[in-house]
């Protein structure tokens, strides 16, 4: 359990990382783009 954590929680703390950075880049698109 413990090396499943290990390998999961990066991953999870880079997906919510990386969904912050599309989704600012979204935004900051579609407020140039309007």
């Amino acid at each position: 359990a413990a090396a499943a954590l290990v390998v999961t929680l990066p991953v999870l703390v880079l997906t919510m990382f990386a969904q912050k950075q599309i989704v600012a880049g979204l935004t900051a698109g579609a407020v140039k783009g309007g």
